[in-house]
């Protein structure tokens, strides 16, 4: 077992947070990961017209992030997070069928609508969950590494073996995903919650005012608001150079399953780097260790530009372990400055603002990428990854004196 709390009795504890990491690896079994892109394309779908559906994908955080982290805050975060496994059952269903354009967008904007429902949720979830036991809090960090850790693993394995069995049939991994999917559902409906406290007892405030009291929260800490806005570029840039893997990949002859392994590698390559982070985190500011995981994350991606395909492939593998690294960092160093009555909320908002990106710049990477190759976008992303951990370390001068960045 990774961690117990001690809010609520030592078996009840042991039992919720079992099912809570089972249900966490569940949600990672996305057997399409490597392949979805390139199963398009075999339907006669273009780059462009894929890039659409992306954005399709990323217009549901735009509008459901915020309010879903608000109403996880008030009813409850099983909920939100039994919603998102129905949800992406269903978008990975109309997905596979795929038989036009607008059902393919609409496939991937209820599969945003999950990734919203569950993101913030499940983060507030498990650090409420450790109990308001000052020990179990300060072993958060070193729990949810070792839980991403767990989950990259679990989606390294089942990556390779969708882009595997896509070989023999696309269905299968779609498949084997509606399954995931209704089994996690099942399994963050029997979840307890743990104690939250209440701004008013008794009171049930709306979505609108309870964002407004997560706005006032970033208000008066606008370190938060601006590392939020940094985090949200960053992802951004991962997750553009890592969904076009599938299609820049193919068009230099690697096949599915070849894609498939270093898709696979590179999570364990993630798990590795989120498991490093609990002997890391206690050795420095993080400012400075977010700058490192930056560089390298960087310098990993403008190598995967490189003509030769090993070295390509060895410079996007670096960079991964970097990204492991990032996640969990991120991730602890929130929840350490927002207080639990608007923690999903405020955490949602790095999502929010990623998605709100990536409906902009995946649709024009992909034209960029077909105009002036992967060579170009790959070198692209390295170059604003290299910035952004350069503005965090601006951003912590700036706030140098109150010592929170």
């Amino acid at each position: 077992m990774l961690g117990v709390g001690s809010a609520a009795p030592p078996e009840t504890a042991a039992r919720t947070l079992r099912r809570f990491y089972a249900y966490r690896l569940t949600w990672e079994a996305k057997f399409e990961s490597a392949i979805w892109i390139i199963y398009l394309q075999s339907r006669g779908y273009s780059l462009a017209e894929i890039g659409l559906a992306e954005s399709a994908f990323h217009l549901a955080p735009v509008l459901l992030e915020v309010p879903s982290g608000a109403l996880a805050d008030l009813i409850g975060r099983r909920w939100t997070l039994m919603i998102s496994g129905l949800l992406m059952a269903t978008g990975v269903a109309l997905l596979w069928l795929a038989p036009s354009l607008p059902v393919v967008m609409l496939a991937l904007f209820l599969s945003g609508a999950s990734y919203s429902f569950a993101s913030g949720s499940d983060q507030a979830y498990l650090y409420d969950a450790l109990g308001e036991d000052p020990e179990g809090h300060a072993r958060y960090t070193d729990i949810l590494g070792r839980l991403l850790g767990a989950a990259y693993v679990v989606g390294a394995a089942a990556t390779w073996l969708g882009a595997a069995l896509s070989e023999i049939s696309y269905g299968i991994p779609f498949a084997l995903v509606i399954g995931a999917g209704l089994g996690g559902a099942w399994l963050a409906a029997g979840l307890a919650e743990a104690p939250r406290k209440r701004g008013t007892e008794g009171v049930r405030r709306s979505v609108t005012a309870h964002a407004g009291a997560a706005r006032a929260v970033l208000a008066r800490r606008p370190d938060v608001a601006v590392v939020l806005l940094l985090s949200g570029l960053f992802w951004t840039a991962a997750t553009v150079t890592h969904l076009y893997l599938q299609a820049a990949f193919t068009a230099r002859g690697l096949s599915n399953s070849n894609i498939g392994l270093v898709v696979g590698i590179s999570l364990l390559l993630n798990a590795a780097g989120a498991a490093l982070l609990g002997r890391v985190a206690p050795r420095g500011r993080f400012a400075r260790q977010f700058a490192g995981v930056a560089a390298v994350a960087g310098l990993g991606l403008a190598g995967t530009a490189a003509e030769h395909i090993v070295l390509a492939i060895g410079a996007y593998l670096v960079a991964q372990i970097a990204y492991g690294l990032g996640e969990p960092l991120l991730i602890a160093w929130f929840n350490r400055q927002v207080p639990s009555e608007q923690r999903a909320t405020i955490l949602s908002l790095d999502s929010w603002i990623f998605s709100v990106v990536m409906i902009v710049v995946f649709p024009v990477a992909g034209a960029m990428a077909e105009r002036l190759g992967w060579a170009t976008l790959y070198l692209a992303c390295g170059a604003v990854t290299l910035a952004l951990g350069a503005a965090v370390l601006v951003a912590a001068r700036r706030h140098s004196r109150s010592g929170r960045v």
